[in-house]
C-alpha cells in the first residue's frame, strides 16, 4: 500500500532539508569553540561525510514525497482548477 501524502508532509520534509544548515552550523561552531581543543582531520572528515549522507537521505525522502504528490495529481485541482471526474476534454479547456 502506498503512503498518501498531503502539503503538511511536503511542507514537513522541506523543513527537515533546512535542518541540514542548523547542522551545519553546530559543525562551525565546534571547530572554532571547542572547549576540548580543536578535531583531528578524521574527526571532520567523519562529520562532514556523515552529513552529506544525512543530507542526501533528507532530499531523497522530500523528492519521493514530492513526486507521490505529483503522481496522484495533488497539485492539479488548485492550480489548474481542474477536478478528477472531468473529462481530459474539459480538462483541456480550462488549461
Amino acid at each position: 500500500m502506498t503512503q498518501q501524502y498531503d502539503r503538511f508532509n511536503l511542507e514537513e520534509d522541506i523543513q527537515n532539508v533546512w535542518q541540514t544548515k542548523d547542522d551545519l552550523d553546530s559543525i562551525a561552531e565546534r571547530l572554532f569553540d571547542d572547549p576540548n581543543g580543536p578535531m583531528t582531520e578524521d574527526e571532520i572528515g567523519n562529520l562532514l561525510v556523515g552529513l552529506s549522507e544525512l543530507h542526501n537521505t533528507r532530499c531523497i525522502k522530500l523528492f519521493h514525497v514530492f513526486e507521490t504528490m505529483v503522481h496522484e495529481e495533488c497539485f492539479n485541482e488548485k492550480n489548474n482548477g481542474t477536478k478528477k471526474n472531468k473529462t481530459d476534454k474539459e480538462n483541456a479547456q480550462t488549461l
